[in-house]
């Protein structure tokens, strides 16, 4: 035995000296006869520490000192990938409804689901699976039925029905001492010890909710899938106690709704669904998914439940930097990492697992590449009159962008494609308008070290000139359209009559016609495009009366149409009835939807009761006018419907119109109408209520 370690730590030890860097021919060579190695040897044996070729890891440098802070769980991919050289490659199993096993391999790069045993015995409801640290196939199956199966020839074995009643089990888990969990229908868990299987006892009681997945261990750590009264799934994490007792818990957050399983590998938690497998990140709890079932129209193969394959293994992983302390487990080094060597450094990645009590040493270059700067820049191209498409060769950009001939530029449409380095566009491309496009600066075989410029596709057009494209005036005015004068040529189309006897090829015209104009004009790039314009006039309004009743007025205007009005030219409203006035001067303002306005109107505003009770009982006995005695000239005029002439006078010194009387009797009561003339021009009008 001391024989084949010494061989295998002689063909697979990497130097300590790090200026040797192994070629690729050279890693081959060794992954090759590593292979044939452990075949002939079977090198799969307690205490066994196992060295795998060199690794190469790029950490990027933003500001060129050569030093980075390089987070653990960027290297732990390079442990956990190379697990596969020694036939522990990351596999989670599932259960398929009523139609079996099945496995997903390839976790990390192109997952593949591989069938593994049908429905055995023609029973159906593989309701969980549970794999403990021997790798020991376990499920429980309808009724509460656990059975051991045995993948290799398919075939079960029954252990025991975990409840008396027949009730079903939904959650089924080994943690790393392989005790048993199960749970699923109240709040209470039960565990099994690791050598009596049949005897389940309660290991906690959450109080509320129920188990909808698994009881995953990672660490010290316990992770539940939890269904809460509320028919939502959480994620509890569980501290542990020496032998796995039950410390506490705090409740992490949602995971995806409809979570049948858990499952870990290599301190890696997923979940399951009947759909798909995804992975839960314990830093941020967002959630990936890995696979999606093959099948999803098969209600019989839905997955109900998940184990790893070395789920109940205590895996330890560590970072070390000299391959001794990686060896014996030493020195291990703080999370994250900034190397000591600058552009240059080595670590040693350390995978223990202590149930086998087997090492794996993965030793890693760290090379530091330094971010190549990026400029933004511009490129300018006309549109095709023919096609309307402005046609870019973005490579026309690079020296702008960097003048490095040692740089690689990638392109892309948006910043989320950039970062994934994805949906690259080619190097010609055609636009309809301009847009900003993103370019990846990077240095060749470091992709992931890059910095970005945003390249400006800039297609002239009359989306970018600033002028007035909506021109409004005024019955019996003109109006100007223009444009910056910063164009080399222009060329006015449709103008017409009168509006011809003027120069059009200039940057401003003069028009007196309503209508759509164009301006053709050409730029400091010869580029070519037409500025639209659109003439719109307006009317002529024109302040015919205003009438008074009560304590408002309202203001008449022709044409009829939509106006605005105005006591002060500053607040406007859309009605043309102004309320709880005070006897004053007024000068009153319309205009239209355009802004065209009438000539103020002159009104003067009197507290015009419209309502007399002649009857002697000191009410309302006259019709008095307060402040007519500004108006010493004005004359009044009361009549009828008919016609008929009561009252043909002026006011008095206190402002009294009438009594109400015609030729000394009483007017019989109803509706008046009156005509109060100022002057010649202004006259007022409305209507009195008598009641006698």
């Amino acid at each position: 035995m001391y024989l084949q370690s010494a061989f295998f730590y002689q063909i697979f030890s990497i130097p300590t000296n790090i200026s040797e860097i192994c070629s690729p021919k050279k890693i081959e060579l060794k992954n090759s006869i590593l292979t044939i190695f452990l075949i002939l040897f079977g090198l799969h044996l307690s205490g066994q520490i196992y060295h795998t070729p060199e690794q190469e890891y790029v950490a990027c440098d933003q500001n060129g000192d050569g030093y980075v802070s390089i987070p653990f769980d960027e290297l732990q991919n390079y442990a956990l990938d190379f697990l596969d050289l020694f036939d522990q490659s990351p596999e989670v199993y599932v259960t398929r409804a009523h139609d079996g096993i099945s496995k997903i391999t390839n976790l990390y790069n192109n997952p593949q689901v591989v069938n593994l045993c049908g429905d055995i015995d023609g029973n159906g409801g593989y309701y969980d699976i549970a794999i403990n640290n021997q790798q020991e196939v376990y499920v429980v199956r309808q009724h509460g039925w656990l059975q051991k199966l045995n993948t290799e020839n398919c075939t079960l074995q029954t252990i025991t029905q975990i409840h008396s009643n027949g009730q079903s089990v939904l959650a089924l888990s080994f943690d790393h001492l392989n005790n048993l969990y199960e749970g699923g229908w109240t709040s209470k868990v039960y565990r099994a010890p690791a050598n009596d299987l049949q005897n389940f006892q309660l290991w906690h009681d959450f109080g509320e909710g129920r188990a909808s997945g698994d009881f995953v261990q990672i660490g010290n750590f316990m992770y539940v899938a939890w269904t809460m009264p509320n028919n939502r799934d959480y994620l509890f994490k569980v501290t542990l106690g020496p032998n796995n007792e039950y410390i506490s818990h705090e409740d992490l957050g949602r995971i995806d709704g409809g979570t049948y399983g858990l499952a870990a590998e290599y301190g890696k938690l997923y979940g399951n669904t009947t759909d798909y497998l995804y992975e839960i990140n314990l830093e941020t709890m967002q959630t990936t998914v890995v696979q999606q079932r093959p099948d999803v129209f098969n209600y019989s193969g839905e997955w109900w439940g998940a184990a790893g394959l070395h789920e109940a293994f205590n895996l330890e992983i560590s970072y070390h930097r000299e391959l001794l302390e990686a060896e014996n487990g030493t020195n291990p080094l703080s999370d994250p990492y900034t190397n000591e060597i600058p552009f240059l450094d080595w670590v040693y990645i350390r995978v223990h697992e202590a149930t086998q009590n087997t090492t794996y040493v993965i030793p890693v270059k760290i090379r530091i590449a330094i971010a190549p700067q990026a400029q933004n820049a511009e490129l300018i191209e006309c549109k095709d009159e023919t096609n309307g498409m402005a046609n870019f060769q973005l490579n026309l950009a690079e020296s702008q962008i960097n003048p490095s001939a040692e740089v690689e530029f990638a392109y892309f449409d948006s910043l989320e494609n950039l970062e994934n380095h994805q949906n690259l566009l080619p190097t010609n491309i055609s636009v309809q308008a301009s847009q900003i496009i993103y370019v990846k600066v990077y240095m060749p075989g470091a992709e992931n070290c890059y910095n970005y410029a945003e390249l400006k596709l800039n297609v002239p057009s009359a989306d970018e000139v600033i002028y007035e494209e909506n021109i409004v005036f005024c019955l019996g005015t003109t109006a100007v359209l223009s444009v910056p004068d910063e164009f080399l040529s222009y060329e006015w189309i449709g103008i017409s009559e009168e509006d011809l006897n003027q120069p059009l090829n200039t940057n401003e015209v003069i028009i007196s016609q309503p209508g759509n104009y164009f301006l053709k004009v050409t730029d400091e790039n010869n580029c070519t495009f037409s500025l639209p314009f659109e003439a719109i006039l307006g009317g002529s309004p024109e302040i015919t009366n205003v009438s008074i009743s009560g304590n408002s007025i309202h203001v008449q205007v022709m044409p009829s149409g939509i106006y605005e009005y105005s006591l002060d030219g500053v607040f406007w409203q859309s009605s043309p009835s102004f309320y709880n006035l005070l006897a004053d001067d007024y000068l009153i303002y319309v205009r239209d939807l355009v802004g065209c306005m009438a000539e103020p109107y002159e009104f003067t505003y009197f507290e015009v009761p419209n309502f007399i009770s002649p009857n002697g009982d000191g009410k309302n006995d006259v019709w008095q006018i307060k402040g007519i005695e500004k108006y010493p000239e004005a004359k009044i005029q009361i009549f009828d419907r008919y016609g008929k002439v009561f009252a043909d006078r002026k006011a008095n010194a206190q402002g009294v119109i009438w009594d109400g009387k015609y030729l000394g009797n009483p007017v019989p009561s109803g509706t008046y109408w009156y005509i109060l003339s100022l002057s010649e021009e202004q006259k007022l009008t409305g209507y009195i209520t008598v009641r006698n």
